[in-house]
């Protein structure tokens, strides 16, 4: 088991008890959705259950805390993919002023669906909006042929679907 490895090879073997497990818990959590893009805080509650319980599923050889943890992780990717392609598909308006917080070290996790799709739909704004400043500045420039002549809006489109591409290919 991995336990048995651990004892055998590590340089310094952990004692396996729900110290153990809470710090186990604790990285795996902040490592499975690092840029807090797919989980939820209604998720990692699903979760809570198991805090210190790692340790005794790893002495059982069973891991049911990483199969819900797995499960619950491939439905936030799949929100999340459903989430940028019916946001992309509507402009956005620019004349909002909001704000977005990327680094995930001082982001909580959203407190559920719909503030985890808030910040998707203000991520995709931000992606779109820093592809239509560039098509902007060359339109402007006149360094780009395709651009001229091309309308706010069909700029704007454009864009949105730069990012579409982009998150097609990502997932």
């Amino acid at each position: 088991s991995i336990l048995s490895w651990m004892d055998r090879f590590h340089f310094a073997p952990k004692q396996v008890d729900d110290q153990f497990s809470q710090r186990a818990y604790d990285l795996y959590l902040d490592r499975l959705d690092p840029g807090r893009r797919w989980l939820t805080q209604e998720d990692l509650d699903r979760l809570q259950s198991h805090r210190l319980q790692l340790d005794d599923e790893a002495l059982a050889g069973q891991y049911p805390f990483f199969d819900l943890s797995i499960e619950i992780l491939k439905g936030g990717i799949q929100k999340s993919e459903a989430y940028y392609k019916e946001i992309l598909a509507q402009p956005f308006d620019f004349s909002k002023e909001e704000t977005i917080l990327f680094q995930s070290d001082e982001k909580p996790f959203a407190k559920n669906d719909a503030e985890l799709e808030e910040y998707w739909r203000k991520m995709m704004k931000y992606e779109t909006m820093t592809r239509l400043e560039d098509k902007l500045e060359a339109q402007e420039k006149g360094e780009d042929e395709e651009l001229k002549g091309k309308s706010f809006e069909e700029l704007e489109a454009d864009a949105r679907q730069e990012v579409v591409d982009v998150f097609d290919r990502w997932y």
